[in-house]
């Protein structure tokens, strides 16, 4: 039995609750911006899953590393911080895994990402762009997963070597990642590449936040009882 903080206490969160199967997790604790977990964390936690925001996260990861709570951290838009919080979880000596998306369809997208772009590679005449669509209250843009997706292009397109944001005239060696802000709509990711003569897209639609739920508490039983910094994508194989 795992006993289970969860941080962040919006849609995320009780969809995580939700979810939380009784003979495998514990909830200790669900905690938001009224019930800071700061101020009211309960004992006996073992893991925390933490969905805050990105001017919040960076507290939250010490202080729940201070009291020696391993951690998932589902929040966005810290990754530039990253050296920050390896710091933090090498002081206190917990474990800490994240993810820019613990979908299970993104995870393997990613792989087709990673796939398509060593093909497109040869073919020079195709260019790269990555449109990502989100609900009005995400924070974050782009969302850390269409920049781990551009990550994967950068990495093996050789002629693309600059991540840009909206950019209306991106250079040719710049991959621009279109960012779209709409009511009632979880997450949809798109890859285009496109010639003059044709055009091929690969998508990912969320329909609903179950699948980043689940993920979450996949990763909430790996890291039950480690220690040290994992990032999701990089087990999710062995998982």
């Amino acid at each position: 039995m795992i006993n289970l903080a969860i941080v962040g206490y919006g849609k995320m969160g009780k969809m995580i609750e939700s979810l939380a199967h009784k003979n495998e997790f514990n909830i200790t604790g669900k905690y938001d911006v009224i019930n800071p977990v700061n101020k009211h964390l309960k004992s006996n936690t073992d893991v925390a899953i933490e969905f805050s925001t990105p001017d919040s996260v960076i507290e939250n990861i010490e202080f729940l590393s201070s009291k020696g709570i391993n951690i998932v951290c589902g929040t966005t838009g810290w990754y530039h911080k990253a050296d920050q919080i390896k710091n933090i979880i090498d002081k206190f000596g917990n474990g800490f895994i994240y993810a820019s998306n613990f979908s299970v369809g993104v995870n393997i997208f990613f792989q087709i990402a990673k796939y398509s772009a060593g093909i497109i590679n040869k073919y020079s005449q195709y260019n790269a762009e990555i449109t990502e669509t989100h609900h009005t209250q995400k924070l974050d843009k782009p969302s850390g997963t269409a920049i781990r997706i551009a990550e994967y292009i950068v990495e093996n397109v050789n002629r693309k070597n600059k991540i840009v944001s909206d950019s209306d005239t991106p250079e040719v060696n710049e991959l621009n990642i279109i960012s779209k802000r709409i009511k009632n709509v979880v997450g949809t990711h798109e890859i285009k590449f496109s010639s003059n003569a044709d055009e091929i897209s690969l998508r990912h639609k969320a329909n609903s936040r179950r699948g980043f739920a689940e993920g979450a508490l996949v990763a909430a039983k790996f890291i039950f009882g480690k220690k040290g910094f994992y990032k999701f994508e990089d087990i999710f194989n062995e998982l």
